[in-house]
């Protein structure tokens, strides 16, 4: 494993989480996987398998969103051989369907794969961050 295509990889995981939330999800669509066992949970629900339903899901999700702003927290990584794991608070600002200002923050599980040299994205899980409750 290159060190130089993790950090291409996560350099254009970052850029293209902020194109999403302007509108543009083609730096998305380029960092994923375009084989049949991708997966995406995604913050608007549900789920979709395989490049077929994957792709056609990120277009929509971007087409809601304008005016994005986007920082993440890293909070652990695990990088293997041919597989590898991070796991981020991403937090952002965004219009949706040009509505006013929002602030989200998420919990946001990926999984990379090495594919031909270069780190894809075969897995996200974003759901909305809860604040910790304290055990009773």
């Amino acid at each position: 494993m290159s060190d130089k295509a993790w950090e291409k990889a996560m350099a254009l995981a970052q850029q293209a989480n902020l194109e999403v939330l302007r509108g543009n999800p083609e730096p998305i669509k380029l960092l994923y996987s375009h084989r049949d066992d991708v997966t995406v949970l995604g913050g608007f629900g549900g789920f979709e398998r395989g490049w077929n339903e994957v792709g056609p899901r990120l277009d929509w999700a971007a087409s809601h969103f304008s005016d994005g702003r986007y920082g993440q927290e890293d909070v652990s990584a695990i990088i293997g051989a041919d597989l590898a794991m991070t796991v981020t608070i991403e937090r952002y600002s965004v219009r949706i369907d040009g509505g006013s200002e929002t602030a989200q923050e998420l919990r946001v599980t990926q999984v990379f794969r090495l594919e031909d040299g270069a780190w894809k994205l075969v897995h996200r899980h974003a759901d909305p961050l809860v604040r910790r409750q304290s055990p009773e």
